[in-house]
């Protein structure tokens, strides 16, 4: 993977600048994407502080022409794609009788449009190379509906299925397509997991919350040895199997699941 390129949106925090991080170590050179310029740019100094190699690239990819410029710019630095981590996302704890329209139109764009549209990008480039590894960063969610939480639940199921097509649809290519999805972890991507990332005392306690590290120690792994789709921890697979064949089970299990997570 030495010298490989790979690009990672929603990298200025989170699962994707760790992710951005770890795969520097290991000698990719990385297309940092997204809204926020200050952090994209904290995020490269400390990659290249480190000695790695890092390009910062400003963002929005509810547009697509700036998700064009993301792509070009990345050839235009470094001649190809070898990864794109589709990392991106956007979720409100919502009913869904109190969902704002714009918070639903954001998170269905962000979720699941900017994903297919991010491979779209760099699939010509893939397909010229015949070889490349999609990893879209999906959510157990995606498996197991979480009340308050529908209209993310449901792009992420959506980004799963796309997933699988895409895969389908490439791997004779040489490009692999993968759904990644985590369970809790402990960003700012909420207020309540917020607090567990900043190890506040009154934190309340999530069973199975992950570190961004670990979590993109397992994106690394996957790229070394791609999959159809991971799911961590792994031992929340069950969940998944018990919401599918035993749904009556799973809506025991999570009946006491609350809206702020």
């Amino acid at each position: 993977m030495l010298n490989q390129v790979v690009i990672i949106t929603g990298a200025s925090s989170g699962i994707g600048e760790a992710t951005a991080k770890r795969l520097a170590r290991d000698g990719l050179r990385v297309t940092l994407a997204a809204r926020r310029q200050d952090e994209l740019e904290r995020v490269a100094r400390e990659i290249q502080a480190a000695g790695g190699q890092a390009l910062a690239v400003p963002t929005d990819v509810r547009d697509g022409a700036a998700i064009h410029h993301m792509v070009a710019a990345t050839l235009t630095l470094w001649g190809r794609v070898d990864v794109l981590v589709n990392n991106a996302g956007l979720g409100y704890s919502r009913r869904v009788v109190n969902l704002d329209p714009v918070e639903l139109r954001d998170q269905v764009s962000v979720n699941l449009i900017a994903v297919i549209e991010c491979a779209q990008a760099v699939l010509p480039a893939m397909l010229w190379q015949n070889s490349g590894h999609i990893v879209n960063i999906a959510s157990l969610a995606g498996l197991v509906g979480l009340p308050a939480s529908s209209v993310y639940a449901a792009t992420k199921a959506a980004v799963i299925i796309f997933s699988d097509s895409l895969r389908r649809e490439v791997k004779s290519r040489g490009i692999h397509v993968t759904a990644f999805c985590p369970g809790f972890v402990a960003t700012n991507f909420s207020p309540r997991l917020k607090k567990i990332a900043e190890g506040r005392p009154a934190a309340t306690r999530l069973p199975g919350v992950m570190r961004v590290d670990y979590v993109a120690d397992r994106i690394a792994d996957v790229l070394r040895h791609p999959r159809r789709r991971v799911i961590i921890p792994a031992s929340w697979g069950w969940l998944a199997g018990i919401a599918e064949a035993m749904p009556w089970l799973a809506d025991m299990a999570l009946s006491r699941y609350k809206q702020d997570v």
